[in-house]
């Protein structure tokens, strides 16, 4: 693995004398706007005795503060953080294994996972190109082997021509050893919601409403199982005091988004 130099932080780094002296230069600025004599800064003094144990703590805490910092990143966790980033990646740390040892084999699960032209790196792709608000990519064998990508608008209604070919373009650039790359319009499958709510007496419904509707589009988004019992957890947003009449497509089974579909919600909320 490339060595990678842990960045400076010298605002994390101070020693205890050089919290000492700012403690004690702020405590003179003091005296003297007061218009009063300092008072005695020396090792042995009773500012001294107080001051400088206070010093060394913050000192202390400086350190362990930078080394969390740190654990927060793969090239420099260690122990139990690197366990943590092996949870990220699914990949558990062998019986024994050191930690230079496992760290490695974890850069190489995020490098050989992130843009090596699997189904959800298409659909991240195509996202990031602009006037797109979502997308599936479905794996298919038509030659050897290939990828369809389905696409939205920022709205959630199919897209145009003009745009396809525009993400096609984009996605060219990226495509990793496929055979065949297309990208089509995706169909949308409507997803209505219907509810009655019981609000607290100082609840304003449009924004309830809205806080709903963000929520279960959300929970929509890449999901091809819609389980009516979730849906209806999410109705219990800030001013909801309970429900019901709740239907799901007109009815109380969960739903099954197609492959090349995308849900789109439709949210009818009364009182």
């Amino acid at each position: 693995m490339a060595t990678m130099n842990k960045p400076e932080m010298p605002i994390l780094r101070e020693t205890p004398d050089q919290i000492y002296q700012r403690i004690a230069n702020r405590m003179a600025e003091i005296a003297q706007q007061r218009g009063e004599t300092p008072p005695a800064t020396e090792e042995g003094e009773i500012f001294y005795d107080f001051e400088y144990p206070l010093a060394v703590e913050i000192s202390e805490q400086q350190q362990l503060l930078e080394y969390g910092f740190l654990q927060h990143f793969l090239p420099w966790a260690d122990g139990e953080y690197l366990d943590a980033c092996g949870v990220f990646f699914g990949l558990p740390r062998s019986a024994g294994e050191e930690d230079e040892h496992y760290r490695q084999r974890l850069i190489d699960r995020a490098r050989s996972e992130e843009g090596d032209g699997r189904r959800q790196d298409y659909e991240r792709w195509a996202r990031n190109v602009e006037g797109v608000g979502g997308a599936v990519a479905i794996e298919k064998a038509r030659h050897d082997l290939s990828i369809d990508v389905y696409i939205t608008d920022l709205n959630g209604q199919p897209v145009t021509a003009e745009l396809v070919k525009q993400v096609r373009d984009k996605l060219e650039d990226k495509r990793r050893a496929l055979h065949d790359l297309q990208v089509f319009p995706a169909k949308v499958f409507p997803v209505n919601v219907s509810v009655r709510l019981v609000l607290r007496h100082d609840a304003e419904m449009d924004k309830v409403q809205e806080l709903i509707a963000n929520q279960i589009k959300t929970y929509l988004k890449g999901r091809s199982q819609i389980v009516y019992q979730q849906i209806g957890a999410l109705f219990f947003v800030d001013g909801v005091e309970d429900f019901a009449d709740y239907t799901l497509n007109d009815g109380e089974a969960n739903l099954t988004v197609p492959l090349d579909a995308i849900a789109s919600l439709n949210l009818a909320v009364t009182t």
